[in-house]
């Protein structure tokens, strides 16, 4: 993985609008883009929860990753979450999505979290990071989600 640096949004804000579109194109085209741009600045804080992060490929951002309180309405219990991972088409395959886990991992870690959390439809894929299935969740849309969980204190 030479040359992939991860910087936090926060102090990067020349890629708020390529992680904005991002986001709104993975997971909110169906809500104003506004909508997304509000969230991400307020998602993005330096040295505390919320935190944004963005994988560099020398200058040119090649994917995303938060780091937030909750990212399940119906689970407050869980805390804190790995959230909107997206590596760019064109990046996959890199190892980038590994680095963007790793980064949240290590911000957990740093603020003494001792568990972390993530939601993904995708089947078989974070169990290749050493995610932990824990149950499938219902969402207001009547289909479900799976919940994964990552013990930091084994790491």
């Amino acid at each position: 993985m030479m040359g992939i640096q991860i910087v936090n949004l926060a102090e990067h804000k020349e890629y708020f609008e390529t992680v904005c579109q991002w986001l709104w194109k993975q997971w909110a085209s169906d809500k104003p883009i506004e909508f997304v741009r509000y969230a991400v600045l307020h998602n993005s804080q330096i040295d505390r929860v919320p935190m944004t992060f963005v994988a560099l490929d020398g200058e040119e951002p090649v994917g995303t990753v938060s780091f937030w309180m909750n990212d399940l309405s119906c689970r407050q219990d869980l805390s804190p979450w790995l959230a909107s991972l997206y590596v760019d088409e064109e990046q996959r395959g890199k190892g980038i999505a590994r680095e963007l886990q790793n980064r949240v991992i290590e911000e957990a870690t740093k603020l003494g979290y001792s568990d972390l959390y993530l939601i993904t439809t995708h089947d078989d894929y974070y169990e290749r990071f050493g995610w932990n299935f824990i149950e499938k969740a219902p969402k207001l849309s009547g289909d479900f989600t799976k919940i994964y969980s990552k013990d930091l204190r084994s790491l």
